[in-house]
Formats: structure tokens, C-alpha cells, sequence
């Protein structure tokens, strides 16, 4: 059961480091910001499901604290980007918005410099330092999903007056959908805490869970950002009751 939760959680770090890829080119093919950095948000998720499962799956669990903690601190770092990429897509400019982004970002540095100085990255829920950077990173999640969903319905309100093409509306659901994938992710990571502050037999399971989200996360923007012609053409067949958009 432990190996395949391992196994799962590496797989979910491959997903991310891909998709990591592919956002890297398209910004430097369309030379737009938020691509980069939800690219930089991979790539930093994705290294830490790799590097920090890998010792686990094959039997390697006496590596230096040193570099478990350098795991952890490249993720927190890069969950700053996320922070930002939700800031530049649909909050620029706004005071509470960049007033969220900086409670987040100390809850994510406070977090992870707790329990470094506590002697480690312990991912227990008895570590405060833990629980301080979880709603660091928690609330990105939660923001995405408030965010994709609220312009999904405002988008398909410009899409039947035709101002809005059938595709970008579905953009902003998947968006919304993203931002429940990693909340589920979120819950799953206290719960896997706390089977490991407790010795509860929950935490491979927990940590399965995690990563089965974290996968569903990184489909759902793919598809955003990367929709096949077969997802184009479901996406046609759904709207075309609905009236057409006006070509720009």
C-alpha cells in the first residue's frame, strides 16, 4: 500500500514537471507572464513530489535533513508565483488582492522557517511552523476556485451575447475546477499530517489522495491551456444551442 502511494505521489510529480515544460514554452512563445508563473508553481510542485518520495520508494529515508529542507523551500518559494499568476489573471491592481498575496507569502516563509529552525521539515500537525505554511499555501487554493468559477459565470454571460469565444469561457471553469483539485489536495495533506503526528495507518492512503488530486489538478489546466481537438470539438458540441460568437 506504501509503495503504491509513493508510486502515485512521483507520478504526480512527473505530471507537474511536463506540464511545467510546456507552460515554459508557451511563455517564451507568447512572451506572457502568468504562463511562466504558473510554470515556475510546477516545477517547484513538481521537483518536491519527486525528491521527496523518491527516498521513501527505495529505501534511501537516511538522506541529509539538509536537503529534505532545501526540498521544501524551493516548493514554498514557488508557491509564490501561484500567489501571483492569480494576482495578474484576475486581480491586477487591487489592494486586497496584493494585501492577500502578502499574508500568504509570510504564512509560507514564517511557516517553513519554523520548522527548519525546529530541526527539520517535520509535515506533522503538531509542528506550528507546519500548520502556518499550510494556510500559506492553502489560500491560493481556495482563491482559485473562487476566482475561476465567479469569471466562468461572467463569462458565459458575454458568451450569449456573443462577446466571448466558447472555449475561453470553459477556460475560467477549469480554472474553478483547478482551485477544487488543490483544495482536495490541501485537506488530503493535513489529513496525511496528522496520520503521521499520530501513527495512524490513514497516511499512505492520505498521501494516495493527495496525489490523485494533485493529478486531476494538472489535467484540468492542461486542458486550459493545452485543449486537444477532441476537447475543442465536446466543448462545440455543448454550445452550439447557444448563440455565436462574434469573431474578433
Amino acid at each position: 500500500m506504501e509503495e503504491t502511494a509513493y508510486i502515485i505521489s512521483m507520478t504526480a510529480g512527473a505530471f507537474y514537471l511536463i506540464a511545467a515544460c510546456r507552460l515554459f514554452q508557451l511563455s517564451r512563445k507568447t512572451g506572457e507572464q502568468p504562463e511562466l508563473l504558473l510554470g515556475i508553481y510546477f516545477a517547484s510542485t513538481g521537483q518536491w513530489y519527486l525528491l521527496y518520495n523518491a527516498p521513501y520508494l527505495f529505501g534511501l529515508e537516511g538522506l541529509p535533513r539538509l536537503l529534505e529542507q532545501g526540498v521544501e523551500w524551493v516548493y514554498v518559494v514557488g508557491v509564490i508565483p501561484y500567489l501571483l499568476f492569480i494576482r495578474s489573471v484576475f486581480r491586477p491592481g487591487t489592494t486586497w488582492a496584493t494585501a492577500l498575496v502578502t499574508l500568504a507569502t509570510l504564512c509560507l516563509l514564517a511557516g517553513a522557517f519554523i520548522s527548519s529552525i525546529g530541526g527539520g521539515i517535520s509535515n506533522s500537525i503538531d509542528d506550528p511552523g507546519y500548520l502556518i505554511e499550510w494556510i500559506g499555501y492553502t489560500i491560493p487554493c481556495l482563491w482559485m476556485c473562487r476566482e475561476g468559477f465567479a469569471s466562468h459565470a461572467a463569462a458565459r454571460k458575454r458568451f450569449r451575447m456573443g462577446l466571448c469565444d466558447a472555449i475561453v469561457a470553459n477556460r475560467y471553469l477549469l480554472f474553478g475546477w483547478f482551485g477544487v483539485c488543490q483544495t482536495a489536495a490541501c485537506a488530503a495533506d493535513l489529513l496525511w499530517a496528522h496520520g503521521i503526528s499520530t501513527g495512524a495507518a490513514s497516511t499512505p492512503l492520505a498521501n494516495g489522495l493527495l496525489s490523485g488530486s494533485e493529478i486531476a489538478s494538472v489535467a484540468a489546466l492542461w486542458l486550459a491551456f493545452f485543449p486537444p481537438s477532441l476537447y475543442r470539438n465536446w466543448i462545440a458540441r455543448r454550445t452550439k444551442t447557444l448563440p455565436t460568437p462574434v469573431e474578433a
